[in-house]
């Protein structure tokens, strides 16, 4: 197209050798890739999108002789990451490994393997696990205990060749899609919760666009279900009634004859604008509409307003809907900062009211807060920021709060930067002091300030001129106490 305005800004290299497949997916601005090609998990910083990308890693992780080097299929959910089909490791079933802590170096957590894991899906700590090869079927596992899920229902079924596998707004039915064997390549809907149900197992309903496409991978947004045809392109289904799946929308990206793996590859409808993209292995990227369900608003904060004043020490904070929640659910992330202050906490509906005793508000101080819309996949800023002071009764606050801390870090300005750039802190009292950069595998390659300091506020500025770009992090420790922050060095 002439207008296209498409453009390249980043390019991560990976593995060749034939193993051109890839997978990722994102959590917070970092993306993981995995493949087949021994390089374990890419970790990739997409924070300065959309200029560039920066490869920060290669992780790699080993467990006597099991190791990551090769997985198949990468899976996120509530900070946790899990591998699937790691090659080099047990039955090639999953591995787990927590990313809380810091995403650029999972902590490893534990692993379930009860068969080879080809893909999965993981929500409220539950696994769907697809086990693609022969004897294999969906498992569904408890995973509340991550360093030892256990299996709540395993569903083997004549002919199974189980590629991938999604989960009913309700949690009471599990989609599964088959990619081999000998099984009819349709949706298959279970109601694996009902006791009665198997042995044998029988889907409680099906769906296919036709008699010989086979269906690749699923993914439900709401009480859809966005799927990718070998052959017969992109469709939605409407799964409200999950025993009578019925399809309500769809595009044939891929209008040539059918065979076994040609067309499309798979959906993402994830996108806060509503739309959602097909990637077709021969004919390219697709980006869609589907006006059944409608896209999201960024909320506008509503209470306490701007400029006011809080008196009452259960404060109610109000903003207005995103989205229909039983149509496209979702959730708040309501964030309160200040001084020392800095607190996040999960809501459901759009209003909430907390006691001051579980915030630890202080009497005069200014205070801001804002929301963020989340799923599975999206985090969205409202509209706007809000700032109010609280003029109610102030709380005392626990020896390990952020109050009582000996100091505050600020992120470096600017960020990015090119060559100079600037740390401020602040000191609560007199103490030993010291602050020091290293790179990105960990070495110390400057200390800008080391000794015995009054309390105070305190300007650092770092040259970098002498450094090549890329990521660099700033360690600032006040006697036991270490803060670690991450800036990018971009010339």
């Amino acid at each position: 197209m002439a207008n296209d305005s498409l453009e390249e800004v980043a390019f991560i290299p990976g593995p060749h050798a034939g193993y051109a497949y890839r997978e990722m997916k994102t959590y917070k601005h970092y993306l993981y890739i995995v493949s087949e090609g021994g390089s374990g998990v890419q970790i990739v910083d997409l924070s300065q999108l959309p200029d560039t990308a920066i490869h920060v890693k290669n992780f790699n992780f080993a467990l006597g002789n099991d190791n990551i080097q090769r997985s198949h299929t990468v899976t996120l959910a509530d900070g946790f990451l899990y591998l699937n089909g790691s090659a080099n490791w047990g039955n090639g079933g999953m591995i787990i490994f927590d990313l809380h802590a810091d995403p650029t170096t999972p902590q490893y957590v534990g692993q379930y393997q009860p068969d080879y894991i080809h893909d999965s899906y993981v929500r409220n700590d539950t696994i769907f696990g697809a086990a693609i090869y022969s004897g294999g079927g969906l498992y569904v596992a408890d995973a509340t205990n991550k360093a030892n899920p256990t299996t709540f229902k395993f569903i083997p079924y004549s002919g199974s060749g189980t590629h991938h596998a999604w989960a009913t707004t309700d949690g009471r039915y599990a989609l599964t899609t088959d990619e081999i064997g000998n099984t009819p390549s349709s949706l298959k809907i279970w109601d694996y919760k009902n006791p009665g149900v198997g042995p044998p197992y029988t889907p409680a309903s099906n769906y296919r666009a036709n008699p010989t496409d086979k269906i690749h991978n699923v993914h439900g947004r709401g009480n859809y279900a966005y799927i990718s045809h070998y052959g017969a392109g992109a469709r939605v289904v409407d799964v409200h009634n999950p025993l009578t799946p019925t399809e309500v929308g769809g595009y044939d990206s891929y209008p040539g004859s059918v065979a076994n793996y040609v067309g499309s590859w798979a959906v993402y409808p994830y996108f806060f604008s509503g739309r959602w993209i097909e990637s077709d292995m021969q004919t390219g990227l697709y980006l869609m509409s589907f006006d059944q369900l409608l896209p999201r608003s960024r909320p506008t904060s509503l209470f306490p307003s701007n400029g006011s004043s809080v008196t009452d020490n259960s404060i109610t904070f109000q903003w207005t809907s995103s989205a229909h929640q039983s149509e496209d659910p979702h959730w708040y992330e309501l964030v309160i900062y200040g001084q020392n202050f800095n607190k996040t906490m999960k809501v459901k509906d759009t209003v909430t009211t907390i006691a001051n005793s579980a915030l630890g508000l202080q009497n005069g101080q200014e205070y801001s807060w804002f929301v963020k819309v989340m799923d599975e996949y999206t985090e969205v800023n409202g509209k706007d920021t809000m700032h109010f002071t609280f003029n109610g009764t102030s709380v005392n606050v626990k020896d390990n709060s952020v109050s009582a801390r000996k100091f505050t870090l600020a992120q470096n300005y600017p960020n990015p930067f090119n060559p100079i750039t600037k740390i401020n802190f602040s000191l609560h009292q007199t103490d030993a002091v010291s602050l020091k950069i290293f790179n990105i595998v960990g070495d110390e390659i400057a200390t800008l300030f080391d000794g015995i300091h009054p309390q105070g506020a305190y300007e650092i500025f770092w040259n970098a001129a002498q450094h090549t770009s890329g990521i660099y992090y700033y360690r600032l420790t006040v006697g036991n106490t270490i803060e670690t922050k991450k800036m990018i060095l971009m010339k």
